[in-house]
């Protein structure tokens, strides 16, 4: 990782009007709850952009009652996620892209000898995020062995009202694994774009994908959280982008819900240059609050309904065709209709049959 700090990266903040949305909105109003390694105090965030938060970190084994506070982070990840929200652009840190928001920190064991522990711990602080007022909520992560947790996590948060954003993960360049949580009714997969507007090769892609932001050159934090350089923030920092993005949505119309702001936020969203509605690199395209906020886009629509939801249909389901693979191998038949690439379900079906999740992987909805 580069440890110039004064190496500039790409003005993505320009390039999205950002100066000109925050005589608008600026995110006031609107917590972002960031469920991540945590957040340390460093120069580039001000204090009062951050809320006392909660450490769910599971403590050791021989000292049960040890406590972690929140406001700490040895790995820097959530530290970054932050900054890339509120953060003020002072010390060489980037300049937020709601800096009126509040964010809460969430601190699990990401990035610590413990990160094994992360998942679990995350769908305790995504509870709790939902319980003390986050309207929007951050997963920069994804977990597969704690999936079965996380998933009725993240619908209770939906229930009382929060909008889930979660990363599509890194592995574009290799096998291509989704994150699981994207899979999620409601829940927005991100990918990751450059300055271009071109989707980033690390990104993971899949029908989970639905929209995307920038994530190439950006300020994050150096190596065990020692100051700021300039590095690929891949989809864990376009996610935090996307938050973002809603939060300026949102606190220029508090009173619409989160199928609203995720709705006008797809409506406007630059799509694939072909014309098609959506692909897989970037889903309905990269997200872009100016056109909300400048150039008033976007139709909110029905509050209760999900945007990203099959239409309904009044014709009844064919019924499948008999196969004699489809009883031999159900984990590959879920994968396939999941859009998942072979390697990823394989492992995984040995993983889920040995933890006793063996036909339990979620498919998001289906598109059409």
């Amino acid at each position: 990782m580069p440890a110039a700090a004064d190496t500039n990266p790409p003005d993505y903040l320009t390039l999205m009007k950002a100066q000109e949305m925050w005589k608008v909105a600026d995110g006031s109003g609107i917590t972002v709850a960031v469920v991540d390694s945590g957040f340390k105090k460093v120069p580039g965030v001000r204090s009062e952009s951050v809320l006392p938060g909660v450490s769910v970190m599971s403590p050791p084994i021989k000292e049960p009652d040890k406590k972690y506070p929140p406001h700490d982070d040895v790995d820097g990840h959530g530290t970054t996620m932050t900054a890339a929200i509120v953060g003020d652009g002072s010390g060489g840190a980037p300049k937020g892209l709601a800096p009126g928001a509040k964010v809460m920190p969430v601190r699990t064991s990401l990035g610590t000898p413990m990160a094994f522990a992360a998942g679990a711990e995350g769908a305790k602080g995504i509870r709790y995020a939902a319980d003390n007022g986050a309207k929007i909520i951050n997963l920069s992560w994804g977990d597969y062995y704690a999936f079965e947790r996380l998933k009725p996590a993240v619908q209770y948060a939906q229930s009382k009202g929060a909008l889930v954003f979660a990363a599509m993960g890194n592995e574009g360049e290799g096998n291509n694994a989704n994150n699981l949580l994207a899979m999620l009714p409601g829940v927005i997969g991100v990918g990751a774009i450059d300055e271009t507007g071109e989707p980033l090769d690390l990104s993971s892609h899949g029908p989970n994908t639905d929209l995307a932001s920038y994530g190439s050159k950006a300020r994050i934090r150096c190596k065990e959280n020692r100051g700021w350089c300039v590095a690929v923030g891949g989809t864990s920092y376009a996610t935090a982008l996307a938050s973002a993005s809603a939060a300026l949505v949102w606190s220029a119309h508090p009173d619409w819900t989160a199928n609203q702001v995720a709705r006008v936020l797809i409506e406007t969203a630059g799509g694939p240059v072909d014309g098609a509605k959506r692909n897989d690199w970037i889903g309905y395209g990269i997200a872009r609050p100016s056109w909300v906020l400048l150039k008033k886009a976007g139709n909110p629509g029905a509050p209760d309904v999900d945007p990203l939801a099959p239409a309904p249909t009044n014709a009844p389901a064919p019924a499948p065709a008999p196969s004699q693979t489809a009883a031999a191998a159900p984990a590959e038949a879920a994968a396939a209709e999941a859009g998942l690439p072979w390697q990823w379900p394989a492992l995984g079906a040995v993983v889920a049959a040995g933890l006793g999740l063996a036909g339990t992987l979620i498919v998001k909805r289906r598109r059409r």
